[in-house]
């Protein structure tokens, strides 16, 4: 008689959920020196907007750096080099942009553009001054006296974020040849004329 031997080969399948992909910062600590990267592990390339603020290292501010991350790569942003003998640490925002926008290059005027400055805007509180301007001197103090982070704007220099704040002044129907200052962006929402100062200063401590 003879022996059949039967073998079964059962295939066992364990379910693991793929690791979500994302847009992060990622940090290289070295002996004297961090280096800060974009990681983009997304299949498209994304536009980043980085706003790091250190305390304790060389530079006690950084401008925003705005850059193209291409898909499946990891592109160095900045380098913190720390002071001897001081604790350091720093804080961060990080936006990603769903669509590319060339916001980072000094091109002719587009909707792109536009859109991607009022990206920037949001994150931001920009408040507009201008020389000789006694008012507005009063105002950056305040905020400073109650440690509120704020961008300040020359009024009379051209950069993109005058150009948008000249948008917002049309939108609400203010004549941007007779434009007082201070005025201020808090959050992507425009605030002119400023009259109570001490009352923006709280509303904006409070937001």
């Amino acid at each position: 008689m003879e022996k059949i031997i039967c073998i079964f080969i059962v295939l066992l399948y364990t379910g693991i959920p793929a690791q979500e992909k994302s847009v992060r910062l990622v940090e290289e600590k070295q002996k004297k020196r961090t280096i800060i990267y974009v990681q983009n592990d997304t299949d498209t390339d994304k536009s980043v907007f980085l706003k790091v603020n250190p305390v304790g290292y060389r530079k006690s501010a950084q401008r925003p750096i705005i850059k193209n991350i291409p898909a499946k790569s990891k592109v160095q942003m900045m380098i913190l080099i720390p002071l001897t003998d001081v604790e350091s640490n720093y804080t961060y925002d990080l936006i990603i942009n769903q669509e590319l926008e060339t916001i980072d290059v000094d091109r002719s005027k587009s909707p792109k553009k536009e859109a991607g400055v009022a990206s920037i805007l949001k994150a931001e509180n920009i408040i507009f001054t201008k020389k000789d301007c006694e008012k507005c001197i009063i105002l950056i103090s305040k905020l400073k006296a109650k440690h509120i982070k704020f961008r300040e704007v020359n009024i009379d220099t051209k950069n993109r974020y005058r150009e948008y704040l000249w948008e917002l002044l049309e939108q609400d129907n203010y004549d941007k040849n007779t434009v007082g200052v201070p005025l201020g962006v808090i959050k992507g929402k425009l605030y002119y004329p400023i009259d109570d100062l001490e009352g923006f200063v709280e509303h904006v401590q409070n937001l």
